[in-house]
């Protein structure tokens, strides 16, 4: 799971607004911000850091809540409600990955976007997270190691069998146990 700040504070000069009292949004964007580079995860830092700071500034606790699925094409976000997809990213096109060094459950990443013009932006988006950020950082990196070996079905075969699968060998186990009753894998 994974959980955004609600945005509503940036609507104030929008009038009389009637508000989701569970803190989600109409608005179906996540927070992000741009930026210059992408060489480094200290951008993915920085703009925690900023988050941090705003949360605290305007005393942001709500968050609207999705649901991360990582897979070896996409990183995509789903409302838990609707299963609807509320984003999707391109694994190729993601640069930069990292969990926060002390918040644990703080994990962000840097989106490539090609624009119209023919140039690109980059873009980076933080969430928090009730897995530890390093297991979602876990998951990016299998992932785009998928689509580094999918030329060579040795390798692939190699990778496969190194990685912890669920019984039906559909999910990836990120927790050594399971975290719901229901039986259903930690997917995030």
């Amino acid at each position: 799971d994974i959980v955004l700040p609600a945005t509503e504070f940036l609507d104030q000069n929008r009038g009389s607004r009637r508000t989701n009292p569970f803190g989600e949004t109409e608005d179906e964007s996540f927070p992000e911000a741009e930026v210059k580079t992408d060489s480094t995860t200290e951008v993915i830092y920085e703009a925690m850091r900023q988050v941090l700071a705003a949360r605290a500034i305007h005393n942001i606790f709500r968050m609207t809540e999705s649901h991360l699925m990582v897979t070896s094409q996409s990183l995509r976000l789903i409302d838990p409600q609707t299963q609807v997809s509320r984003a999707n990213f391109e694994l190729t096109s993601v640069t930069q990955f990292a969990a926060h060094q002390e918040n644990k459950r703080l994990v962000g990443f840097v989106i490539r976007v090609p624009e119209s013009t023919g140039e690109e932006s980059l873009s980076t988006y933080i969430f928090e997270s009730n897995s530890e950020g390093e297991k979602i950082c876990y998951a990016i990196n299998l992932g785009k190691e998928i689509i580094e070996v999918q030329k060579d079905p040795e390798a692939l075969a190699q990778l496969m069998l190194s990685i912890p699968l669920t019984n039906d060998g559909k999910y990836v186990l990120l927790n050594d146990q399971p975290d719901d009753d229901d039986g259903n894998p930690n997917e995030h």
